[in-house]
């Protein structure tokens, strides 16, 4: 599979160029193209936006007043237009305006609005964030009811702390406070898009604020109650059980609750492997017995922590997630599980004992040991 950093190659900067050239005759296409392949081969996926930006600025005019408009105006405006740029091929010009814009911070936003219709300025309005949070949290504020969801996305994933490729934004991650009230404006969006948004920056904060997080799903849960829209309802518990997945991979007993779930009633029985040595590749085979001891029907979470040996000789934990299991009064059910131990780009693994133990409703219990080795 080709790298996606290929695609932002000499026709990605050819595109660019003609767009740009549809309000702006002056730009000069050969100017801005020379080079272009040698300058990007090297570069790696984030470096060739930011050089395509820089290139831009190179051969565009000096006051950003002038720029932004040209910029916006490159736009796919419409299905007819065939000139106008969507998707990756404004990435550029989202950075562009995050390095150079900063001090024309309305219009900028304002671009950064237009963009995020056929993009995503997730990345780019970062910068202003971190320029001046309060200002930006005001926009922010009015763009949770635009009426475009690409907009109204932005408005929770753009201002997310921990957002995966973009800039931490610690004054986020450090008071979740600040952004909880455009959370609360977006709980109820009409959009899928939006409200999975909403629960990856809540499970964002989770990593950080456990506690804050796990008050203020209860009072959403809580509010289900007086909710008469099915609808609506059964989209707040979506974003209730997505947004905790943090908690309940990590045990929060709290957490569980939220997901219907009843720690106590669940007894342990039975926990072994079943394969004690294995080599990499291949799968630890392990099972479990559970008994439901009460006189309802009991939703059980399975999880497994695996220890893994490191360099030095101590272990890692790493969660390997189960499943979902419902169990009728007072039954009792046997699971198999088959754990693979693969070669992964994020994990090293080392020949040696390794640990298992399964995590009931977020509870462990004793780990048991297995030998892994290399072929």
């Amino acid at each position: 599979m080709e790298p996606f950093k290929n695609q932002f190659n000499v026709k990605t900067a050819q595109k660019i160029s003609k767009a740009i050239l549809r309000s702006y005759s002056h730009f000069d296409t050969v100017s801005f193209l020379k080079g272009m392949e040698k300058g990007l081969a090297p570069l790696e996926l984030k470096s060739r936006v930011a050089f395509l930006a820089e290139r831009m600025h190179q051969h565009l005019p000096i006051e950003m007043k002038k720029i932004l408009p040209i910029l916006v105006k490159a736009l796919k405006s419409n299905e007819k237009d065939k000139i106008g740029l969507l998707h990756f091929e404004v990435w550029p010009l989202a950075h562009f305006v995050s390095v150079y814009g900063l001090d024309e911070f309305d219009q900028s936003m304002d671009a950064l609005k237009e963009m995020t219709k056929v993009f995503t300025s997730e990345f780019a309005v970062r910068a202003f964030f971190i320029k001046d949070h309060t200002r930006t949290l005001d926009i922010f504020n009015k763009w949770a009811m635009d009426e475009n969801e690409h907009v109204r996305r932005l408005v929770s994933e753009g201002s997310r702390p921990l957002l995966p490729w973009g800039q931490k934004l610690i004054m986020f991650a450090e008071n979740p406070k600040l952004t909880w009230n455009i959370l609360e404006k977006l709980k109820l969006d009409e959009s899928d898009y939006v409200r999975k948004s909403v629960a990856n920056h809540i499970n964002d904060h989770s990593k950080n604020h456990p506690d804050f997080v796990i008050d203020k799903l209860v009072n959403w849960s809580k509010g289900l109650n007086k909710n008469k829209n099915k609808i609506q309802s059964e989209n707040i518990q979506w974003i209730i059980k997505h947004a905790s997945r943090t908690l309940i991979k990590k045990g929060h007993p709290k957490a569980f609750v939220l997901h219907g779930v009843n720690q106590s009633v669940i007894k342990l029985l039975k926990s072994e492997i079943k394969n004690s040595k294995i080599f990499l590749g291949q799968s630890l085979k392990v099972v479990i017995s559970i008994k439901n001891a009460s006189k309802k029907s009991a939703l059980v979470i399975i999880d497994h922590d695996m220890h893994l040996l490191k360099l030095n000789k101590s272990h890692s934990i790493k969660v390997f997630k189960g499943k979902k299991v419902s169990l009728n009064p007072q039954e009792i059910k046997e699971i198999e599980f088959a754990i693979p131990l693969k070669k992964v780009t994020t994990r090293v693994y080392y020949e040696g004992i390794q640990y298992w133990n399964c995590k009931i409703n977020g509870v462990g219990q004793k780990p048991h040991s297995f030998t892994l080795k290399f072929k």
